[in-house]
């Protein structure tokens, strides 16, 4: 089951107060290290950001073809936010390497629909072991346009392709017809004892 995240206050108030020692700390490197007052100032839903970009300038490959609510427990984060939610939620992390889903629950989108697809196709496959189990989506884009000439993102260092692109080279800065991707994880959460 895909579930939302909720932010523990108290939990926050701690990030918080260490935030501040850290800039004080750190001042040089201040502008790092962010408070929290919000779920969306580390984990925006997919509908909201999906909303509130200007789509229009960037080549789209397919369009959403899910209903808005079906996004419920999807985000768009920074990489490694899967890092963050024991520390702002009451969920964290499941670590069950034994997991059947474990080395299938990564990869490369074109929008949360399709996301959203594999996640229920892993979900018949595998229904005896996710039928009580908690998950979250979170996304995070990769925009061609910050691709630097030389190096940058490549499709095969980030999971299978879910896509509906056809890749022809090996970074994205090459690719003719497409502007960006997300890199997925379907992460299996729990709650904190």
């Amino acid at each position: 089951m895909i579930v939302k995240l909720k932010l523990n206050v108290e939990k926050v108030k701690k990030h918080n107060e260490r935030v501040k020692e850290c800039r004080e700390e750190n001042p040089d490197i201040a502008h790092y290290f962010k408070e929290i007052e919000k779920l969306e100032d580390k984990f925006i839903p997919y509908v909201q950001i999906s909303k509130a970009l200007d789509w229009d300038k960037y080549t789209l490959i397919e369009a959403d073809y899910r209903l808005s609510w079906d996004f419920d427990g999807v985000y768009v984060c920074e990489l490694n936010s899967n890092n963050s939610i024991e520390q702002l939620t009451d969920y964290k992390e499941a670590e069950n390497f034994d997991s059947p889903i474990y080395y299938y629950s990564y990869g490369v989108c074109d929008n949360a629909s399709q996301v959203l697809d594999y996640y229920d196709s892993l979900y018949k496959k595998y229904n005896n072991y996710m039928k009580d189990k908690k998950f979250v989506i979170l996304l995070h884009p990769i925009f061609k346009e910050d691709q630097p000439e030389m190096g940058g993102w490549r499709w095969h260092k980030w999971g299978q392709y879910i896509g509906k692109y056809e890749p022809k080279y090996e970074y994205l800065y090459d690719e003719k017809g497409i502007d960006y991707v997300y890199c997925f994880t379907i992460l299996e959460i729990e709650e904190c004892q």
